[in-house]
């Protein structure tokens, strides 16, 4: 194909795509638009943002990735004029953009934009990644309005203020949630409804999105990247429960507390550990620390704790969409104790591919179980990876991903 033929897809994202991204919708994302990138007909211009710990990683980015990269200021009086600005995308629940990026960001990722406009550049397809970009949607199509527009929702932002709301207490912290969820779910519904495509990262989110009035034919789902961990040969010690993820999100850490404190003293009979493992785990977290609670930090390689992990407990009490953990956990062969939250978004059968647990006896009595013997977790686990393998297929999702946007391109302007 020769140049000028290229597709020209841009991509605008809240993080930098690197193949040792921190988190999992940061290795989604890096999965997805290199599958685009080493496509030879394609041209890949990013905006981004970067993050102070991710710059180290700039360099590792794909070459064959155009890079125009935004970060919040950090120093001087550029960096008290971004803390001003970041002010009303923190504390107002209707800020149209969601309380994610500031309004520091959006000027600089509009900078860009016009930037590229001046230069000539003219994309075909335009793809908004993570709920945070998809809000900018209208300023983005003042520059370039024929462009067609992709959604990729990590998850559906909405049903995470809708629970946040709901796990409220007070009065004033209740009502202001509320305000939040309203006002982010109005913007976010209204954002996707100006897409030619959005793609979610389950069936479920796609449901979701249906039943709020998107219309089917315009949705699809991906599967959200996730490592296969080395595990050769799964020797559980009947010792270790683990729980794994980034510790820096809410969901991940408030989930850790909460089993530590509610679950754990009710096996304290049992020799069991509560292994935590993932970057920067918060002060309160570490607190807990002791010759039962384990708080490793960040793990190169968390294989070796999959291979003695007698089970994976994930008492998810926030957050939306798909869990990655949930999945990896799964195709290594831990057993896995989840919850709604936990496995929502993931097609597997309660006591058929993982146990479904909510309240702190149950999670107690499948412990007990596990460690006396009573449950042969081998056929479970069997039955999860064997699951894991025919429904979360990355080459056959990467592969029907770029055909969708594919056929987008040659629709452009009928």
């Amino acid at each position: 194909m020769c140049e000028k033929m290229r597709r020209k897809i841009l991509y605008i994202s809240m993080c930098m795509p690197f193949d040792k991204a921190f988190h999992a919708g940061g290795k989604t994302f890096n999965y997805y638009i290199n599958s685009f990138a080493n496509d030879e007909n394609n041209e890949i211009t990013l905006i981004a943002k970067v993050l102070p710990d991710e710059e180290k990683f700039i360099e590792t980015v794909n070459s064959k990735i155009k890079k125009y990269l935004v970060a919040t200021p950090k120093q001087g009086l550029h960096k008290c004029i971004s803390y001003a600005k970041s002010l009303n995308s923190k504390y107002n629940p209707c800020y149209k953009y969601g309380n994610v990026l500031t309004k520091e960001i959006y000027d600089q990722i509009e900078k860009k934009l016009h930037i590229l406009q001046d230069e000539g550049y003219r994309p075909d397809v335009v793809i908004l990644e993570w709920t945070s970009m998809l809000l900018f949607i209208e300023q983005v199509k003042k520059y370039f309005p024929n462009a067609k527009y992709v959604a990729s929702e990590h998850d559906v932002s909405f049903l995470g203020y809708l629970r946040k709301y709901e796990k409220a207490e007070g009065f004033l912290d209740k009502k202001i949630k509320k305000i939040a969820y309203d006002s982010l779910k109005y913007h976010e519904l209204n954002a996707i409804n100006k897409c030619d495509l959005v793609v979610t990262h389950n069936l479920k989110d796609k449901k979701l999105l249906i039943k709020n009035g998107v219309e089917t034919e315009k949705t699809d789902v991906i599967v959200p990247y996730y490592d296969k961990f080395s595990v050769t040969k799964r020797e559980p010690n009947k010792r270790d429960i683990i729980y794994y993820g980034a510790m820096n999100r809410i969901e991940n850490s408030t989930s850790a507390i909460w089993f530590a404190e509610n679950v754990l003293p009710r096996l304290a009979d049992c020799k069991v550990r509560f292994i935590i493992i993932g970057n920067k785990p918060p002060k309160e977290l570490m607190n807990m620390a002791n010759d039962k609670i384990i708080v490793t930090g960040f793990v190169e390689d968390p294989s070796l704790y999959f291979e003695h992990a007698m089970c994976l407990a994930a008492p998810l009490l926030l957050g939306a969409g798909i869990k990655v953990k949930i999945i990896e956990a799964l195709s290594s062969g831990v057993p896995v104790l989840t919850n709604d939250i936990g496995i929502e978004g993931i097609d597997a059968e309660d006591g058929k591919e993982y146990f479904h647990c909510e309240k702190p006896e149950e999670y107690e009595m499948v412990i007990r179980k596990i460690i006396s013997g009573e449950i042969d977790t081998s056929v479970i686990t069997s039955n999860a990876k064997r699951m894991i393998e025919e429904k979360y297929n990355l080459e056959n999702s990467s592969k029907n991903y770029r055909e969708r946007v594919y056929q987008l391109v040659e629709n452009r302007g009928k």
